[in-house]
Order: structure tokens, then C-alpha cells, then sequence
């Protein structure tokens, strides 16, 4: 900064404030207090042109501080007196755009809200409140999170990452996560193991602190530590139910991943209760409803999957939230994978793990790609060679970003489900090859797995171990799958593993062939087709469509009518005339 000229007039602040006092002018001390005087008028001149409150608050306490090392104590004062002022203009902004932001963040656009809890971050830190700066970025980054958006997530956490006033678990958390999201998992797992060990012992009393610490059990597959941590959390807000419907919502996304849908839809519920009974949380009550709707396509309630997953992409595609809308997408997807429409199920799933569209999240896309490649897998029988042969390349490659990141987390549920998806893929190019790998599959899925888990793989074993010929040894893993699912509440995956029972010649006591309205109209065409005497390359020259697809639209016309040949299918579709 350069220096006043000499005699030049005094205006503003500056002449506000004024000179007192004599001092020696001569020698050193009187060159040193010349000095300091001419600072703290610059300074002070400077503050007046300021843009901001921060900047102007800043200014006017070094030139304060200059003042008074001229030995100056009223013009100090002054001074200093004009800097606490600015400092609490900056504070009072801080907590209008913080108050603001909340608002958006809960029921508004959530990108209005990252840039009201951005700038009141920004006024907080010029008015030297570190505290209030930390919240304010710590719901700024939850507003990026919810919005999908990875660079201003990444951003975020470096800047938290080596904030002061953050708790030890918060820094451990968000390092990690700026590591992960630059692909350095030698530094993002070790940070996030920190993060979710601190969480567990932490006594700071910071809110984040569990959230956070939850997230990062939840990426390294500590399902049960993540629940721990959930609850624990839930337990110590209960008392101000202000945030209870978020964080049991957080609690019925641990159930989800832990494939436990009924509690995860009980607890969406409890929570969807309570956001509505608060008011103002739509944008809570929009991520519980993606959730409810997970849960019922499990069940196999069409109608409640659907109604549930309209409702949260109507909020969410009003306020930019991505983790509602990939939740509510996610759940149609499954749903048409249960309801065997694999080819719609990979059109919905597709833009999830890709990023094609506008709904995708940097974190959750990993989560939605074994269903992903499990719908190409059963999809590839009805697409010709070409289109199969990318289909399957495809899914591959996408694969391998789940197997890497379970291979360096040590996360063993995902290497299961990993493997569960090579199985399938094995399945689709050489049959006789996914032998062993299901072997492998089930075997860590049988100790690591939910039941949910274990009951897909020994349905999809059977399954394969079906069109192997090998009805025997199909039957008993589809029992233990019909078995399983009943036991967690799946019933669309009972009843599919039943078909699949069926078709392999074990039909259970009083079972008889249902209605061929359950037919899909391709399956229906196939199976008239067929029951008039015609070979399956005879349909599929009727059909414009490979013998291959007819082949597979067959079995699964037999598995949805619960008959073993077509003498059966002749008497079910007689059954079904009018």
C-alpha cells in the first residue's frame, strides 16, 4: 500500500477518527511512529472503498492496530470500535444466509441453497466466527450431496477437510472423500476407516460427527457399525425432533443397503410422519418416498413402487435433488427386473450408472450396478449379436468400477455381489463357464451376505443350473431361494422362484396352471404360436425375431403358467379363450 502523501487533506473515516497525543518526531522512534501513522490512515481510507463488510472489517482493525502502535489510544479505539462494528454487520448477514439457505435446503431448489450457505460461510469467515463458518460449509456440502454434484462436493471437502473448528472424525471424513473423488484410495480409506472409528468413540457433540461418520462406515461396507452409528445419532435428537425426520431417513437408507426393505420401509414411513407433521420438509419427505418406493418394488407392489417414486421425482425434479430421483428411478428399474421386463429395466438403469442424464449421483451409481448388470444379463437373449456383444462389453467395464472399489475398501458384501455379477455375465457367453463361478459367488455370499443377497445368487444359480439341463440340482438352490425371499418379505422374488421351481419339474402340493392374463403380449403371441403346432423357428420367422428369443420368451412363458411342456400350454391357453 503506498503511503499518504504528506499534507494531503483528511476526509472520511480517517478525519473521523482524527490525531491526538504529542510524541517525539525526531530520530528513529519519531521515523517508526510516522510510519505507523501513515498505515493506519491508508488502511483506514482503503476500508471506505472496501466492497464488503469482511474486507472493511479487516482493514479498519490493522489500522487500529497501527494506531495504537503509534501510540495513538483514542484513534485506536475509534477504529477498532468501526472494525467490531463492520465484523457484526458481516455476522448478522452470515446468519440471514444461513437461515435462508436451511430453508432452501429443506424445502426449496437445492442449488439456491448452496449458494446462500456458501456466502454465508463467506460472511461468517470475515467476521471471525470459524464455528459458524463450519456449519454454514457443512450444510452447503450436504446441499451438493443431495444435488449430485461431485466437484462442488470435492470442493467442498478440501475446505472442510483443513478447517480448525472441525471436529477430528469431520476432517478424517471429508479427506477421504476428496481422496476418493480424485481416485487416491490409498489416502480416501485409510482417512475414511479414521472417520468411522472416530464417529464411534466421538465426544465432541457435534451433529455431523455420527452422520458423517455413518457415511463412511456405509462406503466401506460396515453395514452394521453404519446402523450403529444411525441409531446413535437418531437417539441423541430424538429429544429436539427437529432432526428426526432426516435422520431417519438416513437410518432407512443403512436398511436399504443392508437389503433389510421392510425395516428400511418402516422406518421411511416413521420418518415421511414426522416430515409432514414438522411441515416444511418436502425435500426430506421426497427422499423417503424414493425409499418407500425401493421397498415396494421388493415387494412387488407395483402400485405402491409407482405412486411412491412419482411422488419424489415430482419434488425432486422441481428442486434439482438428485438422490431422491435416483432412488425413485433406481426403484422402477427393479421393479421391472422383478416383473421379468429386463429391457425396460436397462433403460431406466443405463442413465443411473453412466451418467447419461440428468439423474445420476457420483456416489450412488455404484450401488445401482449390480442391478443394472443383472438386467443387461437377462436382457441379451432378445437383442441380436451385434447389440449382445456390446450390451455384455459394456456391462463389464461398468462392473469393474464396483469390483475396484470393493477390492481396495476390503468391503466384502460388494465382492459377493461382484462376484454374483460375473456369474450372470459368465451365464450369457459360455453357460457351462459360470459354474464355478457361482460356486464362488455363493460361497462368500452364504457368510457375508444378507438373505436378501444369498436368496438372488441361489436363484440365478438355479436358474443357469436349469438351462444346463440339470433340474435337479436347479431345485434345490430355487428352493432355498423361494425360501429366503419368503423370509425377508421379497414375495415378487418368491413367486418368480417358484416359476422357476415349477419349470424345473417341482411343483409344490395344490399348485395348478395360472391364467395366461399374466402373459406379457410378445410372450402371449410366442405362446399361441407355439401351442398351433409351430417349431420355435418357424415363430421366430413369423415374428421377424431370432429362434434365440423365442427360445427365451418360452421358458419364461412356462415359468409364468407354471407348466413343464406344450401339451400344457396348449390346455392353459384353451383355458384363456373367451
Amino acid at each position: 500500500m503506498r503511503d499518504p502523501q504528506p499534507g494531503s487533506r483528511r476526509t472520511g473515516t480517517a478525519g473521523a477518527v482524527g490525531t491526538t497525543g504529542t510524541a517525539d518526531t525526531t530520530g528513529t522512534a519519531g521515523r517508526t511512529r510516522r510510519l505507523h501513522v501513515r498505515c493506519a490512515s491508508a488502511l483506514a481510507r482503503a476500508a471506505e472503498r472496501a466492497d464488503d463488510d469482511g474486507a472493511r472489517a479487516r482493514r479498519l482493525a490493522a489500522a487500529a492496530d497501527h494506531a495504537r502502535r503509534a501510540g495513538l489510544p483514542r484513534r485506536a479505539a475509534a477504529l477498532r470500535a468501526l472494525s467490531l462494528r463492520r465484523k457484526a454487520l458481516s455476522a448478522a448477514g452470515g446468519q440471514t444466509e444461513l437461515t435462508r439457505g436451511l430453508r432452501s435446503l429443506r424445502a426449496g431448489e437445492v442449488i439456491d441453497a448452496r449458494e446462500a450457505l456458501h456466502l454465508a460461510a463467506a460472511l461468517y469467515r470475515h467476521a471471525d466466527r470459524p464455528g459458524d463458518e463450519l456449519t454454514a460449509l457443512l450444510h452447503a456440502a450436504e446441499a451438493s450431496w443431495t444435488a449430485g454434484d461431485g466437484a462442488g462436493y470435492a470442493d467442498a471437502a478440501l475446505r472442510i477437510g483443513g478447517h480448525g473448528a472441525a471436529p477430528e472424525a469431520v476432517r478424517d471424513y471429508f479427506r477421504g472423500i476428496a481422496a476418493a473423488l480424485r481416485c487416491d484410495h490409498a489416502r480416501s480409506v485409510p482417512a475414511l476407516r479414521a472417520a468411522s472409528r472416530r464417529g464411534a468413540a466421538a465426544a465432541d457433540g457435534h451433529p455431523a460427527t455420527p452422520v458423517l461418520a455413518c457415511r463412511a462406515a456405509l462406503m466401506l461396507g460396515e453395514v452394521a457399525h453404519a446402523r450403529d452409528l444411525a441409531g446413535r445419532a437418531l437417539a441423541r435428537a430424538a429429544g429436539g425432533q427437529r432432526a428426526v425426520p432426516e435422520l431417519l431417513g438416513l437410518l432407512a437408507l443403512v436398511e436399504l443397503v443392508a437389503d433389510n426393505h421392510v425395516r428400511a420401509g418402516a422406518l421411511a414411513e416413521r420418518g415421511l410422519r414426522a416430515a409432514v407433521a414438522g411441515g416444511g420438509r418436502h425435500n426430506t419427505a421426497a427422499q423417503l418416498h424414493g425409499t418407500l418406493a425401493m421397498a415396494a418394488a421388493v415387494r412387488g407392489d407395483a402400485a405402491a413402487c409407482r405412486d411412491h417414486a412419482r411422488r419424489a421425482l415430482g419434488t425432486a425434479q422441481a428442486h434439482g435433488l438428485m438422490v431422491p430421483a435416483l432412488l425413485a428411478t433406481w426403484s422402477l428399474g427393479r421393479l421391472d427386473l422383478a416383473q421379468q421386463r429386463p429391457r425396460a429395466a436397462v433403460e431406466l438403469l443405463r442413465p443411473l450408472v453412466l451418467g447419461e442424464s440428468g439423474v445420476h449421483h457420483f456416489a450412488w451409481r455404484l450401488r445401482v450396478i449390480p442391478s443394472f448388470v443383472e438386467a443387461v444379463a437377462l436382457a441379451v437373449a432378445e437383442l441380436p449379436g451385434p447389440a449382445r456383444k456390446r450390451a455384455c462389453r459394456q456391462a463389464r467395464l461398468i462392473l469393474r468400477t464396483l469390483e475396484e472399489w470393493a477390492e481396495v475398501t476390503g468391503d466384502r458384501p460388494s465382492r459377493a455381489t461382484a462376484l454374483h455379477c460375473r456369474a450372470v455375465l459368465a451365464v450369457t457367453a459360455a453357460p457351462a463357464a459360470a459354474d464355478p463361478c457361482f460356486g464362488r459367488a455363493l460361497a462368500l455370499v452364504e457368510r457375508v451376505g444378507s438373505e436378501f443377497a444369498q436368496a438372488r445368487t441361489k436363484l440365478a444359480y438355479g436358474m443357469a443350473l436349469r438351462r444346463l439341463r440339470r433340474p435337479a440340482d436347479a431345485r434345490a438352490h430355487l428352493r432355498g431361494a423361494m425360501l429366503l425371499f419368503e423370509a425377508c418379505g421379497a414375495g415378487v422374488w418368491a413367486e418368480r422362484a417358484r416359476d422357476e421351481m415349477r419349470a424345473a419339474g417341482q411343483a409344490e402340493p395344490g399348485d395348478r396352471p395360472r391364467p395366461a392374463a399374466s402373459l406379457t403380449p410378445q410372450q402371449l403371441r410366442v405362446a399361441r404360436h407355439v401351442a398351433e403346432g409351430r417349431t420355435n423357428r418357424e415363430v421366430a420367422a413369423l415374428l421377424a425375431v431370432s429362434p434365440r428369443t423365442v427360445d427365451h420368451h418360452l421358458r419364461n412363458v412356462f415359468a409364468a403358467l407354471g407348466i413343464r411342456s406344450r401339451v400344457e400350454l396348449v390346455h392353459a391357453l384353451t383355458a384363456h379363450q373367451p
